[in-house]
């Protein structure tokens, strides 16, 4: 996310304790999971080199690291802690590591207060290379200059990383004419070895103050400073290297920068720490998993036996209902089709929507036309439909009693399925199939 300067504070100090107070002042509460404190080694600890190899894989490079270091330290390997940076392409072919070599003994000295005061430390850089990569979002090219009271440093930047620096001494211990004339001498020859010219001097550190940068002004250089504010107020530049540290804590490891914090000084309080959260976040996600699961199982639960007794409310209504089945098996299948029989019982008693069969049988005869002779031989009857047979004396005669059928109420259709004449010619046989009509719902 965004970063955000809450707070920037100088407090003095006199000897270690002092030092320890002043941090816990600093920081006003417990460290919390994720919080990061960052510090960084003098540039006069560490000795920076600029490795070739053949190869980028970083496990490798830093398995053969101490042996291409062991030829250019004047120290041994064995009293030293290394890191490096991200491996750069070269256009020759191989790969370039910038890798830094501190004392081990260092390291253990600056760490050793901290620990035991149990204020984590994360991060332990070395100066200047922590305060460019914080400062790497400012500016890409340019000179970089630290003045502290315990040492000066000249640095060439190139795309935000250091690529070649200068030690110097304390700017208290040189006049200021011969500081300015010291530092532009060291900002020229390393622009020179790059191939490179103009380039802005950034000055930071409790050593910049406006008379200095006036009188490097003076002196034909363009000065170009990182304003960070504070409640709308710039910030002085001697609070820059703290900023551009706290910046630094807040890249991600996989962007390599240096940091001594590895190895027999690897901090284990926040692993601790982190196992502890996760313990927690385990058991609360566990705890909350056993909740949904009872929840889900009394849910169920509820919904069987409420299922259940609605089987046997229905078992009991069918038994009622029905009480000559014997075998139950699927009983809204069973009581629908049971349903049906009693309809069509009922249709033929006359419960139905068309009446009884003696119903139908009057509505027949009253729709038969006056002075129609007509004898019915066979009636059948069905809740659908009404099948007449008989005879009469003629084929008009079976045309009007159809049309007088399908003009009644309860008949919808009057289909004359079979007429013929009989062998002596004295009557007509014929059969008539009825439909019934919607309206003798009504």
């Amino acid at each position: 996310g965004a970063r955000r300067l809450v707070a920037a504070e100088k407090t003095p100090y006199f000897d270690e304790e002092g030092m320890l107070a002043a941090l816990r002042q600093a920081i006003g509460k417990e460290i919390k999971l994720g919080d990061r404190i960052a510090a960084a080694l003098p540039a006069s600890e560490g000795f920076v080199r600029q490795l070739t190899f053949p190869f980028s894989d970083e496990k490798k490079i830093g398995a053969a690291l101490n042996f291409e270091f062991s030829t250019q330290l004047p120290i041994p390997m064995e009293q030293c802690s290394t890191a490096f940076h991200q491996p750069r392409p070269l256009e020759s072919g191989g790969f370039q590591v910038s890798a830094a070599a501190v004392r081990t003994e260092a390291v253990r000295r600056f760490l050793a207060p901290l620990d035991s005061a149990g204020l984590a430390l994360q991060i332990l850089e070395l100066a200047p290379f922590g305060l460019a990569a914080g400062l790497r979002d400012r500016f890409h090219d340019a000179i970089l200059v630290t003045l502290q009271s315990r040492e000066t440093t000249v640095s060439l930047i190139r795309n935000g990383s250091i690529v070649e620096y200068r030690l110097l001494p304390p700017r208290t211990q040189l006049e200021m004419s011969e500081a300015t004339q010291v530092i532009l001498r060291e900002a020229n020859a390393l622009q020179r070895t790059a191939g490179l010219t103009d380039l802005p001097l950034v000055l930071i550190g409790e050593g910049a103050q406006d008379e200095f940068a006036e009188a490097l002004r003076s002196r034909g250089a363009t000065l170009e400073t990182p304003v960070f504010e504070l409640d709308g107020r710039p910030l002085a530049p001697e609070f820059i290297p703290a900023i551009a540290l706290a910046q630094r804590a807040t890249l991600p490891e996989k962007e390599m920068e240096f940091n001594f914090r590895r190895g027999e000084f690897t901090l284990k309080n926040e692993w601790t720490a982190l196992k502890k959260g996760l313990i927690a976040a385990g058991i609360v996600l566990a705890l909350s998993g056993l909740a949904m699961a009872g929840a889900a199982y009394l849910n169920y639960a509820h919904k069987a036996s409420r299922a259940e007794g609605l089987r046997k409310e229905m078992v009991r209504i069918y038994r009622q209902t029905f009480p000559a089945s014997k075998v139950i098996v699927d009983i809204p299948m069973q009581m629908r089709t049971g349903i049906k029989e009693l309809e069509k019982r009922g249709r033929l008693i006359g419960a139905g929507n068309q009446g009884s069969a003696l119903a139908v049988l009057q509505q027949v005869s009253k729709s038969t036309p006056e002075g129609l002779e007509v004898d019915v031989r066979d009636f059948g009857f069905t809740p659908e439909a009404v099948r007449i047979e008989g005879y009469t004396t003629s084929f008009d005669a079976i045309n009007q009693l159809a049309r007088s059928l399908e003009n009644s109420n309860m008949f919808e259709q009057a289909q004359i399925s079979d007429a013929k004449m009989s062998l002596d010619g004295s009557r007509v046989d014929f059969r008539i199939n009825l439909t019934f009509s919607e309206r003798a719902d009504n």
